[in-house]
């Protein structure tokens, strides 16, 4: 069942590859109504629709979610029998796996020659944005994805995507922006593109910064250096021209984001008795918070407009038995080099103790050298580091900074140091969930991004002159 949300009968858009609706939710939350989410992911789209109600347009069901299917000029005519005459916005968020590093060495690894990204049929995905731009002329779009599509082969993505948009009619500026600017408890650095419709004669801009701290210090979204990778300086806002408050907050840290959540030690208790702790959701119950003080962040996950919460789901960790102790002897920010001399360290105090003692019950078999960033402890007094899918795979890239748990985030861990709600439902399997986590947007990006385009496209001044007048929306089509 969805949840119940308030719908700004102002400004609508559609969510291309929208995952589970990280974009979407900010969006709404910044007080745009959503007509409808393209999504090819049969898990995510089960995650759409328990959050934000069923698709409506047969176009999209038709193509089952796939963006190059969609027959746009039959979308057109659903929208406007839907009663809206001008789509406000349209969002885009197509796959970073082909532009990620991380994707690119999986790519390499596959297929045995290094450099092989250039050629993942996904880098031209953005392309098929062109056609939604042309044929239903929203009044502004938004782009996200990865730095890296800033240098893939030699040829920076998102500036063939302003490119594009240009040719489409659009007035467009891309900017780096950090997540952490914006509240997300975490450092993550994402390509956003703006355009309007030059028609409307607004020009892009760009949510000020809100938060900072010295821990941005090193990522590329606090420099100019960026800027060299674009042939036309015309195209993107340097980290110098993106304005800021005057005074703004110090990063939400870990700690403040996660305090408020039960402890959970139960994988603790099955190891010392030497019994599997079973990761099922059936097996899992909800659990009360924890008492105390709550943070702000926590009190604005709990309390999500639609989405609030009294109790706290998905809170349950992996079944790692070998590591529990090492995590526990972990300090704030080691890595997997220091979690080896830990391991080592135990090992070699359990051969004292018996003889028979095996190494691999105690040492991981990866080397120090490949794997240097495999395991990281979070940091309690600042932001976490960017959360990947490759979290669906283990999560040893983001410990819990509390030792006495001695254990890797759990899903709803991930999911607020991501920005998402208490009350937001995520469908399928831990490892799907965790990798829905790890691609999405962050909501509360997305909704200060949302806010800065409503601010636009509601000014009183705006053209409006070559678009159609509204027609009452059909509320029985939504």
């Amino acid at each position: 069942m969805a949840a119940s949300r308030t719908n700004n009968k102002e400004l609508y858009f559609i969510d291309l590859f929208a995952g589970s609706g990280g974009f979407s939710l900010g969006l709404e939350s910044a007080g745009f109504t959503k007509l409808g989410s393209v999504e090819i992911n049969p898990v995510a789209q089960k995650t759409l629709e328990c959050n934000f109600g069923e698709q409506i347009f047969e176009s999209i069901k038709k193509a089952k979610g796939d963006v190059e299917k969609v027959n746009v000029k039959n979308l057109k005519k659903e929208i406007l029998s839907a009663g809206v005459a001008q789509l406000d916005l349209i969002v885009a968020c197509p796959p970073c796996q082909a532009f990620s590093r991380v994707g690119r060495s999986k790519l390499d690894s596959l297929s045995g020659k290094k450099g092989s990204h250039p050629n993942d049929p996904r880098n031209q995905l953005y392309k098929k944005i062109g056609k939604y731009l042309k044929e239903l002329r929203p009044r502004a779009f938004v782009f996200e994805n990865v730095p890296g599509m800033l240098s893939v082969g030699g040829e920076n993505i998102a500036e063939e995507m302003c490119k594009l948009a240009k040719r489409s009619g659009y007035n467009v500026k891309a900017a780096l922006l950090n997540a952490g600017w914006y509240g997300v408890p975490q450092l993550r650095e994402r390509v956003i593109i703006i355009g309007y419709h030059k028609n409307s004669g607004l020009k892009p801009s760009f949510p000020k910064i809100r938060y900072n701290g010295p821990e941005i210090e090193g990522y590329m979204s606090a420099s100019d250096s960026t800027a060299k990778l674009w042939r036309n300086a015309d195209l993107f806002l340097p980290y110098s021209g993106i304005k800021s408050v005057k005074n703004p907050k110090r990063f939400v840290s870990t700690y403040e984001a996660l305090s408020d959540l039960p402890p959970f030690k139960e994988h603790l208790h099955a190891h010392r008795y030497q019994r599997k702790y079973y990761l099922l959701r059936e097996f899992h119950h909800d659990k009360p918070y924890r008492r105390g003080s709550v943070s702000k962040y926590g009190k604005q996950m709990r309390n999500w407009a639609g989405f609030e919460s009294r109790v706290v789901t998905d809170h349950y960790a992996r079944w790692t038995p070998r590591d529990f102790r090492i995590f526990k002897k972990m300090k704030d920010g080691d890595k997997y080099p220091d979690a080896l001399k830990i391991a080592n360290q135990l090992w070699k105090q359990a051969k004292k103790k018996d003889k028979k003692a095996k190494k691999k019950d105690f040492v991981p078999p990866y080397s120090d050298k490949s794997f240097t960033d495999k395991w990281r402890k979070l940091i309690r007094s600042k932001p976490s580091w960017t959360l990947t899918a490759h979290l669906s795979k283990d999560s040893y890239s983001h410990i819990h900074y509390d030792e006495t748990q001695a254990r890797t985030i759990s899903i709803r861990e991930a999911a607020r140091l991501q920005s998402f709600p208490d009350g937001f439902i995520f469908s399928g399997s831990a490892g799907n969930v965790f990798a829905q986590i790890g691609n999405a947007v962050p909501p509360l990006m997305a909704k200060e991004i949302g806010k800065e385009i409503r601010s636009k496209l509601l000014l009183k001044n705006t053209s409006q002159s070559s678009y159609p007048k509204r027609k009452p929306l059909n509320e029985a089509a939504l």
